[in-house]
């Protein structure tokens, strides 16, 4: 492999074969393709001279001269050759237009080169520079005072240069260098994927860069935030074991110690990169999808705090109706029928309802949505809540705790304490809890998403502080017998959210979701649908759900007609596993308005015309996330999982078109009656 054709390489040296008659071939194709990887580097004397950059540099700098000659192996007699080579093939080298592909066929055969010779001479294989040399401000333009229709373009300058670690794909870690560029009128600084101005920070209008400059001297790979992501949508593999992936199995040790020299940053891809790369490389995703331009604000230190804002928005834009695929439609989910006597045709969407116990730390007064300050909080900062913190852990005991302990000095709330300090402890309760939760995955203590590890002052394992519920008896309410007289309740460590509820079309495909932060009652239910079907026209003909008997009931009670008459157009059966396990003959309401069977339209020639167990099968996929989301913050806990139903259900389109199932989308302007 080799970054030009023979031909055109042997035209340009029989054009200089009197200057370059001691020079072999191979060492002219090491000097060529060399001198294409390093055409970012070379561009670079360009920006503090008269030259423009569009035409070849008449001589090599210094520093590229002395490291072409390492690479070659020659000496200091050599120079005159060298120099014939520069001239011989520098118009040849311009015309070539660098590419990041280049890098990755060339790559595995001059990297060592680079390595070797090219910190001590300010020279990496990877050189990520701005995609302009002049502002983009048409503003900055100066024009000609005789005629102010003709300007000329203000050139960057005030280039700044700094090591980085990039990530790649091929190679692993290997060091590489960033050069930002300064319109010194409208004190803009550009960089390779964006330029920041006015404290905001805004990504260049086009296709994704190969790279994203995800911290101030990282880059990672887009390939590889793609591959993490379809690890993570597919079998839900933790940002840890990501890391771990890449730092075993793609890393190499090879180019440690020159990074450690050059950049001073480790060569390991860590946790927080990880997801610090896939949050990014998802919101440039999004807006390109949306063709908007995307950008933050710059204010923050920290590369976790300047996405924050960005991540709430697509948070507050998704919700409800927001997700893409929010108007799915295909031939599993949606029928067509006849109106009888008539020519025309009506529509039968079908969904299913259901929850899936995921959760994460919340504020521990009830039904409380405010976020936590840190997922090691007990409390949001409501004032009336913070209140609380130093409450008995009893929970109708309404004194405070005493210091080193969870509860007050009642001798039976005390007796709840050293309960749960000495089972907390106990290896059985660790594993017990694990099965609980269906972990799939281990996770390291410092927990997913970039949050901290718990606050635990009692010494106890970071498993024991999670939201357990004890009686006297030791006793697990999980667990508890139905009978037996309930006496002291109390509450352990941080509350979490109750569940996560999806609304998924017959066909698998999710159309949207919500958290529960108290329970899966009827009421949150219904707030739920209507907020993620914001007009009559937009529910579903059929709603399947495994408790419709109390939500009918409490429609049917609703003194407010706008909520009793909501879904008056809508079947809302019980789904046919559970009516059949869990809904008793007795229960009239239930066996008169909730029987599937009772709709003609849900069945066809003998069987079910939908599938009411879409929710359950996605329940299985999205349950497992639990290991990955258990300790991240609301807004990139949201995210996270609105970003993989995103990706899941792209997967499950493109299986319905694929066994043709005419999958498609209704217009929205039809269903949320908007133009």
């Amino acid at each position: 492999m080799t970054s030009i054709s023979i031909p055109t390489l042997l035209s340009a040296l029989d054009e200089h074969v009197d200057l370059l008659h001691d020079v072999t071939l191979s060492d002219i194709v090491v000097f060529v393709d060399i001198c294409c990887l390093l055409r970012p580097t070379l561009d670079l004397p360009s920006l503090h001279s008269t030259h423009s950059g569009s035409a070849a540099l008449e001589r090599l700098p210094i520093y590229a001269h002395d490291f072409l000659k390492a690479c070659l192996g020659w000496d200091d007699n050599q120079s005159d050759s060298l120099k014939a080579l520069w001239y011989a093939f520098k118009d040849t080298v311009w015309a070539m237009e660098y590419s990041y592909e280049l890098t990755r066929k060339l790559g595995g055969r001059y990297l060592p080169l680079f390595v070797k010779y090219g910190p001590s001479r300010g020279i990496a294989m990877y050189h990520f520079v701005p995609p302009t040399r002049t502002c983009l401000d048409p503003a900055c333009r100066d024009y000609l005072r005789t005629n102010h229709s003709v300007g000329r373009e203000r050139q960057l300058v005030d280039g700044i240069t700094y090591p980085v670690v990039v990530f790649t794909q091929e190679f692993g870690a290997v060091p590489g260098h960033c050069t930002s560029l300064y319109c010194n009128r409208c004190k803009t600084r550009y960089y390779n994927n964006y330029y920041i101005t006015g404290g905001t920070r805004t990504y260049y209008v086009g296709d994704i860069p190969p790279f994203l400059h995800t911290a101030e001297k990282t880059f990672m790979d887009i390939r590889t935030c793609e591959l993490f992501s379809t690890m993570m949508v597919t079998t839900w593999v933790s940002a840890t074991n990501c890391a771990r992936i890449y730092n075993d199995g793609i890393s190499k040790d090879l180019y440690e110690h020159s990074l450690l020299s050059s950049t001073a940053k480790s060569t390991i891809l860590d946790v927080e990169t990880v997801w610090n790369s896939l949050f990014l490389y998802w919101l440039v995703q999004d807006a390109q999808s949306r063709n908007v331009v995307f950008e933050y604000p710059d204010s923050a230190d920290d590369q976790a705090l300047r996405l924050k804002p960005a991540l709430r928005a697509r948070n507050e834009r998704i919700a409800g109706p927001g997700q893409p695929e929010w108007n799915h439609v295909c031939d599993l989910c949606c029928a067509v029928e006849e109106v009888p006597g008539t020519d025309d045709l009506v529509y039968i969407r079908s969904v299913v309802v259901d929850g899936v116990t995921v959760g994460r730390p919340c504020c521990g007064v009830h039904d409380c949505m405010n976020e936590l300050d840190s997922v090691k909080d007990h409390y949001c900062q409501d004032p009336e809540h913070q209140k609380l913190v130093n409450k008995c852990a009893v929970i109708v005991c309404k004194a405070q705790r005493e210091s080193g302990h969870r509860t007050c000095g009642d001798p039976d709330h005390r007796a709840l304490d050293s309960w749960a300090n000495m089972h907390a402890k106990a290896m059985f309760q660790l594993r017990q809890r694990l099965e609980r939760i269906n972990a799939t995955q281990a996770v390291d203590l410092e927990g997913e998403g970039g949050s901290e590890p718990a606050d635990n002052p009692q010494g106890s394992t970071h498993l024991s502080d999670e939201a357990i519920d004890v009686d006297e008896s030791g006793i697990c309410d999980s667990d508890k017998p139905e009978t037996g007289n309930r006496t002291l309740r109390a509450q352990f460590g941080r509350k979490r959210t109750h569940n996560e509820e999806l609304c998924v079309a017959s066909c698998g495909v999710i159309l949207g979701r919500a958290t529960f932060y108290g329970s899966e009652a009827p009421n949150g239910v219904r707030t739920f649908l209507m907020y993620l079907f914001p007009t009559q026209e937009s529910l579903p003909q059929v709603i399947w759900h495994d408790n419709n008997c109390k939500i009918r009931a409490m429609l049917e009670n609703d003194d407010d007609p706008y909520f009793r008459d909501y879904f008056k157009r809508c079947a809302l059966p019980v789904d046919v596993f559970h009516f059949n396990c869990k809904h008793k003959e007795s229960d009239i309401m239930c066996q008169k308005y909730c029987n599937p069977y009772s709709w003609e339209q849900l069945r066809v020639d003998g069987k079910w015309r939908f599938n009411s167990s879409a929710a359950e099968q996605a329940n299985v996929w999205f349950g497992s996330a639990q290991p990955v989301v258990r300790e991240m913050q609301a807004v990139r806990y949201d995210f996270f999982l609105d970003e993989m139903i995103i990706r899941r259900n792209k997967y499950t389109v493109s299986e319905l078109k694929r066994k043709g199932k005419s999958p498609l989308n209704i217009p929205r302007h039809l269903l949320l009656g908007t133009d």
